[in-house]
């Protein structure tokens, strides 16, 4: 589908009230996007472990608690109900409600199915909920899964050093520039001594997922107000590069132990060579500006 014309839909959604249900409703029943496929959900789960890895490796907790916290949830909660699986007790926040009772049994459904695929063992048992039990309640009762939302990251009112482990995952790049500081030094607050924060960004032009048209960098082509045309609220990109947040990090206290980009492909500087670049993004150094995703873990 040419971007334009999705972006078109996300706009129109983006105004109209219940925007998150009609949106969910689009892409479960026309689109067919939602819900993840067996492999796509795999991938989760094997995020969810990479993450996992992280906080082993590197967090010098004396005393861990095993408490997760995890900003920026989205439709599926995986990687949370893997947390839960991984022996966390999960707590998790949305700038919107995005519980959806249909999409949440299909993952639990996908963890039973696929339960010897999972990358990862685990112990707990997980059952189909009954009717009579919300999926909220379930997944509080149950699992251990405390959801939050609407909900802002920047403002929590979780204690001062009460998480063991932060994760966030294809979020922050959906977060308006501005508002990034506040989530990092929230996080900061939120963490115990030794803990670990470890996230993955996507930096590429989502809107080439779904138009083949275009290139992961087609987004760096566009001036500000250009780029506000195609930019609503249900699918907001903030067109930040790697050191963009390498800087920002930096103003907080935290410490760097893992910074590991994903660095472009001939093919992709060739791309970026023949493309007419906004002046924002003209004098940035292409193997700076091409890095298509990043892992980064931080420690307190």
């Amino acid at each position: 589908m040419n971007f334009k014309i999705k972006c078109s839909i996300q706009s129109l959604l983006s105004a109209l009230p219940y925007n998150d249900r009609l949106n969910y409703l689009l892409q479960r029943y026309f689109s067919h996007s939602l819900p993840f496929n067996d492999d796509q959900f795999i991938k989760k789960t094997e995020d969810s472990l990479l993450h996992y890895h992280n906080f082993e490796e590197y967090n010098s907790i004396p005393d861990k608690g095993n408490k997760y916290y995890e900003f920026g949830a989205g439709w599926h909660l995986i990687i949370p109900v893997s947390m839960c699986l991984l022996n966390f007790e999960v707590f998790c926040v949305d700038l919107r409600y995005l519980i959806f009772p249909g999409l949440i049994k299909d993952t639990l459904q996908k963890f039973i199915k696929n339960r010897d695929k999972i990358p990862f063992k685990f112990n707990k048992q997980i059952e189909f909920p009954s009717s009579e039990i919300t999926i909220v309640n379930y997944l509080n009762d149950n699992l251990g899964l405390h959801y939050f939302a609407p909900y802002d990251a920047a403002k929590t009112q979780f204690n001062d050093c009460q998480f063991d482990f932060i994760s966030s995952t294809f979020t922050l790049e959906h977060i308006p520039e501005k508002d990034i500081l506040p989530i990092f030094e929230e996080c900061y607050r939120i963490l115990k001594k030794g803990g670990v924060f470890s996230m993955v960004i996507d930096y590429q032009d989502h809107w080439s997922y779904f138009d083949s048209s275009i290139t992961r960098y087609n987004f760096l082509k566009y001036s500000e107000k250009e780029w506000k045309k195609f930019n609503p609220s249900l699918h907001f990109q903030n067109r930040m590069r790697h050191k963009e947040y390498l800087d920002l990090i930096s103003m907080t206290h935290f410490k760097i132990v893992k910074n590991k980009p994903h660095l472009p492909s001939d093919s992709d500087i060739n791309h970026l060579t023949a493309m007419v670049l906004d002046e924002k993004y003209k004098d940035i150094d292409l193997n700076e500006l091409g890095i298509r995703s990043a892992e980064i873990v931080l420690v307190k």
